[in-house]
């Protein structure tokens, strides 16, 4: 009897800690928001209505929204220290709300009578591309210092949040759905930086991020977020045009029962996988998502089914991979900007190339059950050939460069600010100041870039009860009484 409980057990511990704030909290609510404009303006090619008069946006927008959106994460990416010292600056964070305001206005304007539609189009895709792609890397920023735990409970009810803002949105009037979609982003920029305070001077880390080997990040986290935003956006396409269904029916209701079913599938894995960590959530959802990709041919012709089925594997594959690059970024403390311009860019890039892919299919390959089954059986193959590629702690271990060689690629901060610390040197200042032991300081370094007890058992080779009285040692004399708290007094954020 016990041993049947023991799974419930289990979830109850995972739990603990949670409150209602997790779900109705102000970073819920703003990553919510930023989410709602997505889904309102770019959730496919030529999805959107948001315009003056109702009339469809040339997918050709989407195109262009989406390349500036992955130009600007990736460049970012490698921008990496200076562009969060740009961020450091008002009018710099201010920029990515304001843009996407602008952009979302320029492209509701395109379809007005005698409009100049390539200038609108041109202006409206780059603003919204650059804009929302800053308003992503400062949730990025801000999940990168949340316990995983509590994110993977958050990311997945702010994408439901977002779902059901989408059909109230579109019952609006024209005119009404696009001022309330242009003043979504300057709402999630106003809880993202005024409230939440990201990038700020006054909550900026005193360290510099641990180093990372970033082109074998990109094409660790390339195979698998392009290979299943490929596959997602194919199918979409595809299906959508099988269903012969206006676009926005096709997303309108759909795309709520899908989220509950996102969350659904996420918070069981979280609360009910026996181990702990991204690997075996990531592999349960794998699973689950090619299970629904075979099932949608059976489906076809039951429209809402279909749209659901479809849409939740998107759905799914995006909140995981948010709550995987928060992780990787908490754990390892790696620099958000790096971990989600190249993360988040690359599933938005395997979108982009899906949806091309799936709009040739349509136009080339006659519609019939055997076309619609190839689809669905290329795309599971993509589901688990990215199984394969899900990252182990050893692969993220891998990936930190060594102490001696950050900041030796990066400049020196601007002139007049001064030059922050290495990670190993402010390890290094803390061990001093809390009079740890050689074999704590040790421990306390590699445990603060990520390595969990058991990882620190085989490098160090000591037992488990050793590391873990090591540990509580150093718990005590930080004072601290969780890993944020650690993470804090290492970064210099605690007073």
């Amino acid at each position: 009897m016990g041993q049947e409980r023991k799974p419930f057990a289990i979830a109850r511990e995972r739990m603990r800690g949670l409150s209602w704030k997790n779900f109705f909290g102000l970073r819920t609510i703003g990553f919510a928001l930023a989410r709602s404009w997505v889904y309102l303006m770019f959730l496919g090619a030529a999805v959107s209505f948001v315009t003056w008069d109702g009339q469809p946006v040339p997918g050709i927008i989407f195109n262009g929204s989406t390349i500036a959106l992955c130009a600007t994460l990736f460049t970012s990416a490698f921008l990496g220290e200076r562009l969060e010292t740009l961020m450091k600056g008002w009018a710099w964070r201010l920029s990515g709300p304001a843009l996407t305001a602008v952009g979302t206005l320029l492209v509701a304007s395109m379809t007005l009578p005698d409009a100049p539609q390539a200038l609108l189009g041109a202006l409206g895709a780059l603003c919204t591309g650059v804009g929302s792609g800053l308003i992503d890397l400062g949730y990025g920023e801000v999940y990168r210092n949340v316990d995983p735990q509590k994110t993977a409970f958050e990311a997945p009810f702010a994408f439901f949040l977002a779902a059901l803002l989408f059909p109230l949105v579109m019952s609006l009037p024209s005119v009404a759905a696009c001022i309330v979609a242009s003043c979504l982003p300057l709402a999630s920029g106003y809880i993202l930086f005024v409230r939440l305070k990201a990038w700020s001077p006054r909550l900026a880390a005193a360290v510099r991020p641990v180093g990372i080997r970033l082109g074998r990040f990109s094409w660790k986290i390339g195979v698998c977020a392009c290979l299943i935003g490929l596959a997602d956006g194919v199918v979409r396409a595809v299906f959508i045009a099988a269903n012969e269904a206006p676009v926005e029916r096709f997303y309108l209701y759909p795309l709520v029962w899908a989220s509950i079913l996102t969350m659904g599938i996420i918070y069981g894995c979280v609360l009910f996988s026996r181990e702990i960590g991204l690997r075996q959530v990531y592999k349960s959802v794998m699973l689950v998502m090619a299970v629904f990709f075979m099932l949608l041919p059976v489906f076809t012709g039951l429209s809402d089914v279909e749209s659901s089925i479809a849409l939740a594997g998107y759905g799914t594959f995006n909140v995981l991979i948010w709550v995987l690059l928060a992780d990787i970024s908490f754990n390892f403390r790696f620099s958000s900007i790096t971990v989600f311009g190249i993360g988040w860019g690359m599933i938005t890039l395997g979108v982009l190339l899906g949806s091309m892919a799936g709009q040739a299919i349509c136009l080339l390959a006659p519609f019939a059950p055997q076309t619609l089954s190839l689809v669905a059986l290329l795309a599971t193959l993509a589901i688990l050939v990215s199984y394969m590629f899900v990252f182990r702690e050893s692969d993220l271990i891998a990936l930190t460069k060594p102490d001696d060689a950050q900041g030796d690629a990066q400049n020196d901060a601007q002139e007049g600010e001064p030059r922050k610390r290495r990670f190993h040197d402010r390890c290094q200042d803390v061990a001093v100041e809390y009079r740890l032991s050689p074999k704590e300081t040790e421990i306390m370094i590699l445990f603060a870039k990520g390595r969990s007890s058991a990882r620190i058992q085989e490098e160090l080779y000591l037992s488990r009860g050793t590391v873990t009285t090591h540990l509580r040692h150093i718990y005590q004399k930080m004072d601290v009484h969780s890993k944020q708290e650690f993470l804090d007094v290492i970064e210099g954020r605690r007073g």
